[in-house]
């Protein structure tokens, strides 16, 4: 076989490894979390005298880069099979610090610049509340977005030498994978976010359904130019592909553009019968198609004798992104604002008027807070995928999105979600403390919504801040530093050493170009 051919095959015909597997080797990123929040507060490392998180310690830097870049690289490589040493790895340098550090830690220097074991409180007049206190900045969430967007940009290079699993890289069309996974989470957070529309616009009840249409296909259109710009680079230069991972022409740039088109066009029929409920009514209707309908056999047999059979798996697969898009629009209308409100699961957003006389009917018990939504979600799509994994007979099947995929991938970003939820709010920092008001004042005094404490970022790792900041720019570049490495390098037949060294550099490039960004206060959208 030619070079292009081996490649070819060295991706193809997989059929993936277990969930626990999965489960087992992604956990690194919430064991990194818990020990930079850990020397966070235990010591002075990540403090400077001008709290100025761009000028850090060369020492902090290193720290939070090992912590954040290489343990996701080495998780996904030379300590796959071992995670659990990895893991021993990470945890035993803070046994020393926290048996002789106390709470605050750092020398008596830096104590006034650590961060403080303190209740975080909050206050927040419903009344008059902005917009943007009303959807502050959360911290688990930028963790778990930076850390996902980590993984994938390792992933995608790692995937083209040996020392990567192959059980890990996408599966043929049966079964679970990291990267199948990887796909389907990029999905869901997108859908997580995007839930900020509705909610914004609904609490000032300003909805516009040709103004959400038209600012969704704005917004969509860097991605497809994206899209267009790979699809050119990798025909010109014959790079070897996948084709029945997407198609012949459609790549995972045309998916991700084309969700939010979909969501806006469809968004009256999701806030009226919500998301959550949306996405299983397309997940069953086109999970009928699939096995009664004959769908699945022409994915799987059909020639690609025209535009739409060339490119099916990936116009298709829409019927079952949309849905993992809908079930992270349902979490993220639950846990994205500063309060509670009623019914978050089943509801996209609320009118201001009437999240006040929620909050004045029950005396400030409204809805559950967002760590519950979490867990019970959690608990929820994890219980579901093991239902329909015993008893059904199809598995998995990423290149279709089936039901049992939109399932899995929903499951997965929900309960990592709450074990980071749980590291800041239970584990290592206090859960915040949010005083609700209804009135404009109280004894002729002004209040006014005050959630400074709440929003800081200082709980957040300077490289994943950096990551999450220009995290669309960081995914263009580490594409099309694995398409130069590819083309300039025999990626499958590197050993483990040569391997190793190409990854730590790529995955170097990547961490620096992010911090130097971050550092000049530079955001490309």
């Amino acid at each position: 076989m030619s070079h292009k051919e081996r490649k070819t095959q060295f991706v193809s015909d997989l059929v993936g490894g277990t969930t626990l597997d999965i489960y087992l080797v992604t956990s690194i990123s919430a064991v990194s979390y818990l020990v930079w929040c850990i020397l966070k507060k235990r010591t002075s490392l990540f403090n400077n005298s001008n709290n100025d998180r761009t000028k850090e310690s060369w020492i902090a830097t290193l720290v939070d880069n090992a912590l954040n870049w290489n343990n996701l690289l080495l998780s996904t490589t030379i300590y796959a099979n071992n995670i659990p040493l990895l893991v021993v790895l990470n945890i035993m340098p803070l046994i020393p610090i926290l048996l002789l550090s106390g709470n605050t830690g750092g020398s008596t220097k830096n104590k006034d610049n650590s961060t403080k074991s303190k209740v975080r409180k909050a206050i927040v007049n419903l009344k008059t509340i902005s917009v943007k206190q009303f959807l502050p900045f959360k911290t688990y969430i930028t963790v778990y977005r930076a850390q996902m967007m980590v993984i994938t940009c390792v992933c995608i290079m790692a995937v083209d030498f040996q020392v990567f699993p192959r059980r890990f890289a996408k599966v043929e069309t049966w079964g679970t994978s990291l990267m199948d996974l990887g796909v389907g989470s990029f999905v869901f957070s997108m859908g997580l976010i995007s839930a900020r529309s509705y909610l914004r616009q609904l609490l000032e009840s300003r909805f516009s359904y040709k103004n959400t249409v038209i600012k969704s296909i704005q917004n969509s259109t860097p991605i497809f130019v994206l899209g267009l710009i790979r699809l050119i680079s990798v025909k010109s230069v014959d790079y070897h592909e996948h084709v029945t991972e997407y198609g012949k022409h459609w790549n995972f740039f045309f998916t991700l553009g084309c969700l939010p088109v979909l969501n806006a066009i469809f968004s009256p029929l999701i806030l009226k019968i919500s998301p959550i409920v949306s996405s299983f009514l397309i997940s069953i209707i086109y999970e009928l198609f699939l096995v009664k309908g004959e769908l699945l056999n022409y994915i799987i047999t059909s020639p690609r004798n025209d535009l739409f059979s060339a490119n099916r798996e990936g116009i298709l697969s829409l019927f079952g992104y949309f849905p993992i898009f809908l079930n992270g629009l349902a979490l993220g209308s639950s846990i994205l604002p500063v309060v509670s409100i009623p019914y978050s699961i089943f509801k996209v957003g609320i009118k201001r008027e009437d999240l006040v006389k929620a909050y004045e009917n029950r005396k400030g018990k409204v809805g559950i807070s967002a760590l519950k939504v979490m867990f019970i979600l959690s608990v929820f799509f994890q219980v579901l995928y093991y239902i329909i994994d015993t008893c059904y007979i199809f598995q998995v099947s990423r290149r279709m999105a089936n039901l049992l995929y939109v399932v899995w991938v929903s499951a997965y970003n929900c309960t990592f979600l709450f074990l980071y939820g749980l590291i800041e709010e239970k584990i290592v920092w206090e859960k915040p403390d949010i005083k609700v008001i209804t009135e404009s004042s109280v004894e002729g005094i002004e209040i006014e919504t005050n959630i400074d404490e709440l929003i800081s970022d200082k709980f957040v790792p300077t490289s994943l801040t950096a990551v999450n900041t220009n995290s669309l720019v960081l995914f263009l570049l580490s594409n099309l530093l694995t398409g130069l490495i590819n083309l300039t390098f025999n990626t499958i037949d590197a050993d483990v050493i040569q391997s190793m060294g190409i990854l730590f550099l790529y995955e170097f490039i990547l961490a620096a170009i992010s911090l130097l960004l971050y550092k000049y206060g530079l955001v490309i959208r």
